[in-house]
C-alpha cells in the first residue's frame, strides 16, 4: 500500500476511525466502526501491546515501512482476547513471505533489511526525519519437533524519540520475546503460548514532564477440534506491572494488574453460513497505589458473542454480531486520578450488521449499521453507518472507496481534568477513496483522499506514489503522504527478490 505508516495503512480498510494527534503523548488511534476505546488492541508478532501504565500508543515504537502483514479481528471476536478488544483487534508482522530490501529516502527517510528462510529471519527496520526517529530489529525461529510438532520463536526490540507541536517530547522504548508450541494432530490443533515484554518512556516539555516503565507476562493454552463444525477452548493469564512518576509533582502511581481467561466457543463453517458463537471468562485483581487511591480492586466478567455471516459466497449476502467486552482502567486512571475503592472499568454491548452484493467479478458493495453502548467511567452510545464500494472498472484500474459517519454521544463520569480519560469525538464523518492504476511488470500509481481526525476535529488530505520496473525485482519509488499536517516526501528503490 502507498503509506509507510501501519495506522495509515490499515485505516484505508472500510470502516476503521484513525485519530490522530499533534502532541506527541496522545500519539495516534484507531478503532473498527468508531467503538469505543478509541484505540483498538494491537497485537505484535503475537504479542498483545499496550502500555498498561498510562496509555501511550503502540504505534510510537513501529517505524516506518516496518509492518508486512496487518489483519484486523472484529469488535464482536473481544471474547477471545480480553481488554481493549471491543474496537477491534489489530494484529501486525514484520515479516511477509518474501524477503526484501527497502531503501527510501526523503522526509521520511528509511530503511529496511530483510534476510532469511521459511525457518529463520531477521529485519532491521528505521526511520528518521526531523520530527521523528524510530529503529527496530525483529528476529524469528521455526523448527519441526516431530511430524506434527512446531516450535517457534520472536524477539523484537525498538526505540524511538519524536517531537509535538507544542514543544513537547516522547523519548521510550519497547521490546518482547514470544514462544510458540503448536501441536497439529489428526483430530485437533493444541498450542501453547509464552510471552514477556518491556516498555519505557519519558516525556519532556510538557507540565508536568512524567516517566513510565511497564512489563507483562503472558501464558495462554488452547485446543481447536477440525471439521466443518469445530469446537475451541482456550485458557491463559496475564501478568502485569508497571510505574508513572512525574517530575516535581506528587501524581505518581505503581500498581500490578492479574488478568485471567478463559474462553470456550464453537464455530460452524457451511456453504450457506458462517456461524461463530463463544464465551470469555475473566478474572482482574489490581494493587497498587498512587495520589489518588491504594489498595486492591477484584473484578470477574463474562463477555458472550454471536456472529452469523449469511450466503458468504453468493452475490448477496449479510452479517449479523452481538457481542460484549470491556476496557480497564490504567495505573495511572486507577490509582491516579482521584480517590474511588473499586475497579473503574467500562462495559460495552455492541452489535454491528452488513448487507453485501457482488457480481462475483469486479465489484462489491457493502453497507454497515453499528452502535455501542458503554458504561462504567465513560457512558453512552455509539452509532456508525457505513457504505463501501470495491470496483475494478477497467483490467488495470481499480477504485476502493468507503465512507462511514460516526456518532460518539458518550460522556466521561469525571471532568476533562481527570485526563487521560477517553474523550468522545462528537459526531464525524471519515472516507478514504483510493484509486488505483497497475500494469503487471509496469508502472502503477496510487491517489488516495483521506478524511481522517486530528485533535477531534476533521483532517482530510491528499497522498499518493508512483513506481515502476528497473530490473530482476528493482523497482524505483516516489511517494508523498500527509500525517497530522505534516507533509512526508519519499523516493528511493525496493527490492524483491
Amino acid at each position: 500500500v502507498p503509506y509507510s505508516r501501519v495506522e495509515s495503512a490499515i485505516a484505508l480498510r472500510p470502516f476503521a476511525l484513525l485519530r490522530q494527534s499533534t502532541t506527541v503523548t496522545t500519539g495516534s488511534q484507531l478503532s473498527a466502526l468508531g467503538f469505543q476505546p478509541a484505540q483498538a488492541l494491537v497485537i505484535d508478532s503475537g504479542v498483545p501491546n499496550y502500555d498498561v501504565v498510562a496509555g501511550i500508543s503502540p504505534y510510537d515504537a513501529i517505524p516506518a515501512n516496518d509492518v508486512r502483514v496487518a489483519n484486523i479481528a472484529a469488535p464482536a471476536d473481544a471474547f477471545l482476547y480480553g481488554d481493549r478488544a471491543g474496537s477491534g483487534t489489530i494484529s501486525v508482522e514484520p515479516f511477509g513471505d518474501a524477503n526484501e530490501s527497502v531503501g527510501l529516502i526523503g522526509g521520511d527517510t528509511s530503511i529496511r533489511v530483510q534476510a532469511g528462510s521459511p525457518q529463520a529471519g531477521a529485519v532491521l527496520t528505521a526511520s528518521n526525519d526531523a520530527t521523528d526517529w524510530r529503529q527496530r530489529f525483529d528476529a524469528r525461529f521455526q523448527t519441526q519437533l516431530a511430524a506434527s510438532q512446531t516450535l517457534g520463536f520472536d524477539v523484537a526490540t525498538s526505540q524511538y524519540r519524536e517531537t509535538g507541536a507544542s514543544s513537547d517530547a516522547l523519548d521510550g522504548s519497547y521490546s518482547f520475546a514470544h514462544a510458540a508450541y503448536n501441536d497439529a494432530q489428526p483430530g485437533y490443533d493444541f498450542g501453547v503460548d509464552l510471552m514477556t515484554d518491556r516498555g519505557a518512556y519519558s516525556a519532556s516539555g510538557l507540565q508536568p514532564a512524567y516517566d513510565g516503565v511497564w512489563s507483562d507476562t503472558g501464558f495462554s493454552a488452547g485446543i481447536r477440534t477440525r471439521g466443518s463444525t469445530f469446537f475451541f477452548a482456550d485458557t491463559g493469564v496475564r501478568l502485569s506491572s508497571g510505574g508513572y512518576d512525574t517530575e516535581g509533582y506528587a501524581y505518581d502511581a505503581s500498581g500490578n494488574i492479574v488478568q485471567r481467561r478463559i474462553d470456550v466457543g464453537f464455530e460452524a463453517d457451511e456453504p450457506d453460513y458462517t456461524l461463530k458463537a463463544g464465551v470469555g471468562q475473566f478474572g482482574i485483581d489490581y494493587e497498587g497505589s498512587g495520589w489518588g487511591s491504594s489498595g486492591g480492586q477484584h473484578t470477574a466478567l463474562a463477555t458472550p458473542s454471536l456472529q452469523l455471516q449469511l450466503f458468504p459466497n453468493a452475490r448477496w449476502g449479510a452479517s449479523f454480531s452481538a457481542a460484549g467486552s470491556f476496557s480497564l482502567p490504567t495505573i495511572v486512571e486507577q490509582y491516579d486520578g482521584y480517590a474511588l475503592d473499586s475497579l473503574d472499568y467500562d462495559r460495552a454491548a455492541s452489535y454491528a450488521g452488513t448487507l453485501s452484493y457482488t457480481d462475483l467479478q469486479r465489484v462489491r458493495v457493502e453497507l454497515e449499521a453499528a452502535s455501542q453502548h458503554v458504561d462504567g467511567s465513560v457512558n453512552g452510545l455509539v452509532t456508525s453507518a457505513g457504505l463501501s464500494v470495491t470496483w475494478q472498472f477497467a483490467p488495470d484500474w481499480s477504485l476502493r472507496a468507503w465512507t462511514m459517519r460516526a456518532d460518539d454521544a458518550t460522556t466521561p463520569l469525571l471532568p476533562a481534568s481527570y485526563a487521560p480519560y477517553p474523550s468522545n469525538f462528537g459526531t464525524a464523518t471519515v472516507n478514504a477513496f483510493w484509486l488505483t492504476y497497475e500494469n503487471p511488470g509496469a508502472i502503477r500509481f496510487d491517489a488516495i483522499y483521506r478524511r481522517d481526525l486530528l485533535n477531534g476535529q476533521t483532517f482530510e488530505h491528499v497522498d499518493g506514489d508512483v513506481s515502476g520496473p528497473i530490473k530482476n525485482g528493482l523497482r524505483w519509488y516516489a511517494g508523498v503522504q500527509d500525517v497530522a499536517r505534516t507533509t512526508y516526501l519519499s523516493a528511493g528503490l525496493r527490492f524483491n527478490p
